[in-house]
């Protein structure tokens, strides 16, 4: 061999070498890559559980709780089989004794933990104050004072067989008001009579809270935390070390009152309260409370302090509100006066504490307990709970929107009754069994174009003749067929409604309307007005619609907004106060609920409970605040049996698969919103932000969502939901009342759990309670 030939091979050889070293450091750098990107994303998916949109596990903290000694100046005032109740007669602070567990509740902190807490003056003062109050002084300025700053004095206390009641003078504000506290059964009922409240000085109240620092806890002094009804529900954990928070947690009750308290077009809107409730526990499966707003609850908020917000400690209580603060007017630029409302609201204010023990002191336990109230109370009642063998989905149609012409307006037709009984029956032939129908948009003018004047049914979609004939149909498939419409929402005047004297007026005398311009909607709709209707009127054209469906053989209606939103009207003619109008909006409910086999409402408040044969739209998270710790499923927990409820349309939802999971964790039913029309044909309408609707392009999620709920939920949807622990993070075990347990994986590995293999991003159903 020639050297030549042999520089040749030997440098061939070098060069082999060199690429199949490069191969194997390539092949192992790459495998290093992956281990790295897999190990992220798990670590990525296991932070993400960290954080409030999700519940935390329960920390292993074993510790004995404190039992507090009862101070020799406090009176035993009242005790059943349960509970002890002890007064001050100086102070009218409380102590409550549950004789199941020796714990003590304190309405305020124990001397011990107050002198090593640093607290201003003002703070020290109302930390101790069974009574917490603010007021406008003699310059209308809102101020802030307690029982002990502005010199709280008892008149006169009597004990009662169940407790006491007390009659008290804030003397540096004149005002006179009395307090009755009595035990019934594992209750503690703490009640404030209008009769007895009197002013009788310049100085005017504005909001009371009573008992505020019941239970309150400094720091993580105990382990435990706050419940509060925001959204699902939500939780604040105590904490050793918290942030300097700026703002305490303020959730109106049933929303903000729209006609007295102002919104900013571009606030954020936090999720809705429907249930007048708030929590705290002291050692989870320890001890806890759950508090009931039973009476006032209709002008009232529920306020928490984290620990950090002020003081160190952790408190939370109702506010009932007296008198709002309000912006009037006095020219047409909108200059005007901050003031307030002169004559005060007329409400008697009640709380219950139903005190909880053991294995029920959590949210799961707060969420039973209120859910027997409920049931004890006629406002859901399990009996009434469909027993289909599958479980539905809600399947939302848009029949017509309009849009502007040159010469008025024009409807764009988005789906037929006829392409919508094309859709169901698809989705049948596809193996959606059970489906609950809503059809909007079916009135003349479309979805915006005829709210209150709802009649006749729209021509271009099939007319009456049509509907009834897809209504017909439907009910040979067991089908529900709902038609959505609104008692509250008005699209300026109409044929039955006239602004001036059937529309809401502000305190300020000034019309309720808002623009329906939008960031999603262009100016040419800015001539749209939303007026909000008297719940009077309301009543009154719900009852002429009955006339309607009756005669097209409707019997289902699904309505929103009128059971979520609430407010005062304060026409000179036509004045109501917001439980009045709850009461008007009862009235409508069971009007419509006499004459049609079904009414459902999108995320009523719980005074319509009793009228939802379904609930549209429920919360499934908190507003994630930045001091909510975890969010759960206490309105799901309340609710599951008794009514069904789905999510929002599924069209909307930013990480499906997540949502999937939630659903089947929470018990919920998967929604959609769909077009048999491209949505793209909705962009110079009021519905633009439909950006995607068509049921060609949505089919296979609607059936692959449908099987896999069903897969998970058809044994348990007539049970009720008895425990929930989250095992590890991203891992939730729901067991309900047939001893049926799900266990729910949002992790992207699989994950063990009594040696039961749960996939990744996955769910396993165990029956028999194993």
């Amino acid at each position: 061999m020639s050297n030549k030939k042999k520089m040749v091979i030997m440098l061939g050889s070098i060069l082999l070498m060199i690429f199949i070293t490069y191969q194997i450091g390539y092949s192992e750098e790459n495998k290093k890559v992956k281990r790295d990107k897999q190990e992220e994303e798990v670590t990525h998916s296991t932070f993400q559980f960290k954080g409030n949109d999700f519940t935390q596990p329960e920390k292993e903290r074993q510790i004995d709780l404190p039992i507090k000694e009862i101070p020799e100046d406090y009176d035993l005032a009242a005790e059943n089989e349960k509970l002890e109740l002890h007064v001050s007669p100086q102070t009218l602070n409380i102590m409550i004794k549950n004789k199941q567990t020796g714990y003590v509740w304190s309405s305020v902190p124990d001397e011990s933990v107050l002198k090593d807490t640093r607290l201003n003056d003002e703070w020290a003062a109302t930390v101790t104050s069974s009574v917490v109050v603010q007021y406008f002084n003699k310059d209308e300025m809102l101020k802030s004072g307690s029982y002990v700053s502005l010199k709280g004095t008892v008149e006169h206390l009597e004990k009662k067989k169940d407790g006491f009641s007390a009659d008290f003078k804030l003397e540096e504000l004149e005002v006179d008001m009395s307090i009755e506290v009595v035990l019934e059964e594992d209750s503690l009922v703490v009640r404030m009579p209008d009769e007895a409240f009197k002013e009788n000085g310049e100085q005017k109240i504005a909001s009371v809270q009573l008992f505020p620092f019941l239970g309150a806890v400094k720091k993580e002094d105990i382990p435990g935390y706050m419940f509060i009804p925001d959204g699902s529900g939500a939780l604040i954990r105590y904490q050793a070390d918290h942030p300097q928070y700026d703002q305490p947690y303020i959730g109106k009750i049933y929303g903000k009152d729209e006609a007295v308290e102002s919104k900013g077009d571009m606030e954020v809107q936090p999720e809705s309260i429907s249930i007048p409730v708030f929590g705290m526990v002291h050692g989870v499966k320890k001890n806890g409370f759950i508090g009931i707003v039973e009476k006032g609850q209709f002008n009232s908020e529920i306020v928490a302090y984290p620990s950090g917000v002020n003081t160190d400690f952790n408190w939370l209580s109702p506010r009932f509100i007296v008198r709002y603060p309000y912006f009037q007017p006095t020219s047409k630029s909108m200059g005007g006066i901050n003031t307030f409302q002169k004559k005060r609201l007329h409400e008697d204010k009640e709380i219950r504490y139903v005190f909880l023990s053991e294995k029920n002191s959590d949210y799961v336990g707060m969420a039973k307990t209120y859910r027997e109230y409920l049931e004890k109370n006629g406002q859901i009642n399990p009996e009434n709970k469909n027993s289909e063998e599958d479980v539905p989905v809600r399947v939302e149609f848009l029949g017509g929107e309009m849009e502007p012409g040159l010469i008025g307006n024009k409807l764009v037709s988005m789906t037929t009754f006829d392409q919508a009984k094309m859709i169901i029956d698809d989705l049948m032939k596809s193996g959606v069994d059970q489906m609950t129908a809503v059809y909007r948009g079916w009135n003349e003018g479309g979805l915006t174009g005829g709210n209150p004047a709802k009649f006749p049914v729209e021509d271009k979609l099939g007319g009456g003749e049509g509907l009834e004939e897809l209504k017909e149909n439907l009910e040979k498939k067991g089908i529900p067929l709902y038609l959505y419409t609104n008692y509250t929402k008005a699209y300026g005047d109409q044929d039955n409604f006239d602004v001036q004297v059937d529309g809401v007026r502000r305190i300020s005398n000034r019309i309720l309307e808002y623009s329906f311009s939008n960031n999603l909607v262009d100016e040419k709709f800015s001539d749209l007005k939303i007026n909000y209707m008297n719940p009077v009127k309301a009543l009154e054209i719900a009852s002429e619609d009955m006339k309607q469906f009756e005669r097209l053989g409707i019997d289902g209606i699904s309505i929103e907004d009128t059971g979520s939103i609430l407010y005062s009207d304060h026409h000179s003619k036509n004045r109501l106060s917001r439980e009045e109008s709850a009461s008007k909006y009862e009235e409508l409910a069971n009007t419509l609920s006499e004459g049609l086999e079904k009414v459902s409402f999108y995320q009523p408040n719980d005074y319509m409970f009793k009228y939802s044969d379904e609930i549209f739209s429920i919360p499934m998270s908190s507003s994630r605040f930045v001091y909510e710790t975890d969010s759960v499923p206490f309105l799901q927990i309340v609710m599951h049996g008794s009514i069904d409820y789905y999510t929002t349309f599924s069209n909307y939802h930013a990480d499906p698969k997540k949502q999937l999971l939630r659903m089947i964790e929470y018990g919920a039913y998967p929604s959609f919103y769909l077009t048999h029309e491209p949505s793209w044909k909705l962009q110079n309408t009021p519905s633009k932000d439909l950006f995607t609707s068509s049921y060609e392009d949505w089919s296979e999620d609607v059936v692959s969502q449908y099987k896999l709920v069903n897969k998970a939920l058809k044994k348990v949807q007539n049970a009720s939901i008895e425990d929930r622990k989250v095992i590890e993070l991203g891992v939730v075990e729901v067991t309900y009342s047939n001893d049926v347990k799900i266990i729910v994986n949002y992790n992207t590995k699989e994950m063990e759990v009594n040696d039961h293999k749960i996939g990744a991003l996955d769910f396993k159903l165990i029956e028999g309670g194993d």
